[in-house]
């Protein structure tokens, strides 16, 4: 192998453990399988990283940017059906394994400081983008909002609601399926933005 500096082997592990965290999830994120895809020894992967939660965190921060440019790069036609992709309404394969990993990653914050961290973070970035979305909608004249709410919070309303009600199904419900799923979150947005182009859905 050619020789590699510091931080080319650094960013080669965290590539090796991001393809494996795509695959097996957080939980199937060991040292050891990380060195073998990598194809370095365990004592690199301890040398770059402080621990593993400290890489499975990086690993989860660094999935989830990922996650945004994927779902730039899918085309949506107004801000009602980008909305609908940012909250993880839309069955979309290439969307699948980082809202796995998402999922995964918020039973696993009361177990893991750092992934509790990097969580946090993510929501953010999460929140921001949805506030953006939801101003160029305003600014399309797609949305209107009639009560005094900012969209600040409206965006973590949506949030909160979509959290919730994927909890509930995954728990397998009768009576909550993808098609229900997708039906009640329609019908948030539809109150909180008064959506103006009934067409959009």
């Amino acid at each position: 192998m050619n020789y590699l500096n510091r931080e080319q082997r650094r960013t080669m592990i965290l590539d090796a453990a991001k393809r494996l965290a795509l695959q097996d999830g957080l939980n199937g994120l060991t040292v050891r399988k990380i060195a073998t895809q990598a194809q370095v020894s365990i004592g690199q992967v301890h040398h770059h990283f402080e621990s593993s939660s400290h890489l499975k965190a990086e690993v989860f921060t660094a999935l989830m940017n990922q996650l945004d440019e994927v779902e730039k790069r899918i085309t949506t036609h107004n801000s009602f059906e980008r909305l609908l992709l940012l909250l993880g309404v839309e069955n979309i394969e290439q969307t699948q394994p980082y809202l796995r990993l998402w999922n995964e990653a918020e039973i696993l914050i009361n177990q893991d400081q750092e992934i509790q961290k990097a969580y946090n973070i993510a929501m953010e970035q999460w929140h921001v983008t949805l506030v953006t979305t939801i101003e160029n909608g305003l600014t399309q004249q797609e949305f209107e909002i009639s009560t005094p709410s900012s969209v600040q919070d409206i965006a973590w309303r949506l949030i909160a609601f979509v959290c919730g009600l994927e909890g509930i199904y995954q728990l397998g419900l009768k009576g909550l399926d993808q098609h229900s799923f997708k039906h009640h979150v329609k019908t948030v947005l539809e109150i909180e933005l008064g959506t103006l182009n009934k067409s959009a859905y």
